[in-house]
């Protein structure tokens, strides 16, 4: 690939001769990124696939022009581009280098963003020579697989880097993306409280992939949505580990998808599975499809970290709408939607989550360094007694195991209400009023 290809290549994707649509901002995600531009060190974004690592990287490039750097100064490359894909070996980097030096010609500090850099073996070794020559250069790199933040990657750039981890939207930023505005003020939620029911449902259902928002075409997101999954699999995990047998593995992320927000074990799921797969098979590809982020295990809670690897882990898909779109159903499946909607937006703000299981089982506990801060179930709706008695009687449990006198329900609409007895204090909240907090 000589020069000129090259920064062909390269021109569709920067600023340099044209602006670009960067579309809808995710305030979450680019604050944090600002805050990290003056420091040397890498900037490491992974996340599922088309949940926007790039887009919102593009909108820091933007913002810095805006700001005003030079667009020469700013290099993106995207690896995933058909131009490269013949070329994919370590030598390319230093060729776009080149390159992009005898063409632009910068005259101050650079900054490179590597999009979906783990298609090139060994750039880890790359980043770190910059990065120890001291150029004056901001790097980025995304990749789609938990493995670029590996121990490979790690040992390589140990204390050179700071991570993040993007998700396909949240509730708030779902809420954006269809142009409603959250205000703090309680009169906000009343006067909104039809259109957050609304969205509640429409989000439960459809997710928060960012393409799959804005589209409002029901057939064109499931037709979306099944693509995203065939990509996720093949491109994530069959191409990178070298996967032969690529049936078996969507089947067994089918699996996980139709049985989510169960408990499990390998074992547990080679006795129920309707497909031939070994339980080494089952442990190295459930691995494979959390490091793609398609699925996350919960352990169960556990002062004994043995304890906690040896039982039942609860399995929850990356996205509702993906599910959905793929996964087999056998009914509305509304509790368990809720349930994972929950779980996601609990693993983009709380640390460490795990469930509890005593005589009864609370979804979610979550702990903050040494301390348990919050306890939360799930469920549709509490209206039915034998489910009110369920869930206050299990969080009750929790709540004496711990010694804490506060814990939440989760419901998917209804109105805010206290639940006092015994000196213990559970809150009802519907999802839109939790999840907006």
């Amino acid at each position: 690939m000589d020069k000129n290809e090259i920064i062909e290549a390269l021109s569709g994707w920067n600023f340099w001769h044209k602006d670009i649509n960067t579309g809808i901002l995710r305030p979450r995600y680019l604050d944090r990124i600002r805050r990290y531009l003056p420091a040397d060190e890498v900037v490491a974004l992974s996340g599922v696939r088309r949940s926007g690592k790039s887009t919102i990287l593009l909108q820091v490039l933007k913002g810095l022009i805006e700001e005003g750097v030079p667009k020469n100064n700013i290099l993106y490359i995207n690896f995933e581009d058909p131009k490269f894909y013949s070329f994919l070996r370590l030598d390319l980097l230093d060729k776009i280098w080149q390159a992009y030096f005898e063409y632009l010609r910068p005259k101050s500090r650079v900054y490179l963003v590597l999009d979906e850099v783990q298609k090139i073996k060994g750039w880890e070794q790359w980043v770190r020579s910059k990065y120890d020559r001291k150029e004056n250069i901001k790097i980025f790199v995304t990749g789609s697989n938990s493995e670029l933040l590996s121990s490979e990657f790690s040992n390589v750039l140990t204390g050179r880097h700071l991570e993040l981890r993007v998700a396909p939207l949240d509730f708030k930023e779902f809420l954006a993306f269809k142009g409603l505005k959250v205000e703090a003020d309680k009169l906000w939620f009343i006067k909104n409280k039809q259109a957050l029911n609304d969205y509640t449902a429409q989000y439960l259902r459809e997710g928060g992939f960012p393409k799959i928002v804005l589209t409002e075409d029901e057939f064109l997101r499931r037709e979306l949505l099944a693509q995203y999954f065939s990509d996720i699999l093949t491109k994530d995990i069959v191409d990178r580990y070298k996967i032969k047998d690529s049936g078996k593995l969507k089947n067994l992320a089918l699996f996980y998808g139709t049985n989510f927000t169960r408990k499990c074990t390998f074992r547990k799921v080679k006795q129920l599975a309707e497909f031939p797969l070994s339980l080494d098979s089952i442990h190295r590809f459930s691995a494979y499809l959390e490091n793609s982020y398609i699925v996350d295990f919960l352990p169960r809670f556990s002062y004994s970290l043995k304890n906690q690897m040896q039982t039942a882990r609860k399995v929850y898909f990356v996205d509702n709408g993906l599910r959905n779109a793929v996964a087999f159903k056998f009914s509305s499946d509304s509790g368990k939607l809720l349930e994972n909607a929950v779980y996601q937006h609990l693993r983009g703000q709380v640390k460490d989550v795990y469930y509890f299981e005593g005589k009864q089982e609370t979804d979610f506990v979550c702990k903050e360094g040494l301390k348990i801060r919050e306890l939360i179930n799930v469920c549709h709706n509490l209206e039915d007694k034998e489910t009110y008695l369920r869930e206050v009687s299990a969080l009750k449990e929790a709540m004496e195991y711990f010694k804490l006198k506060q814990a939440k329900i989760i419901t998917a609409e209804g109105q805010k209400r206290d639940i006092k007895a015994d000196n213990f204090h559970i809150s009802v909240l519907p999802f839109y009023q939790w999840a907006l907090e």
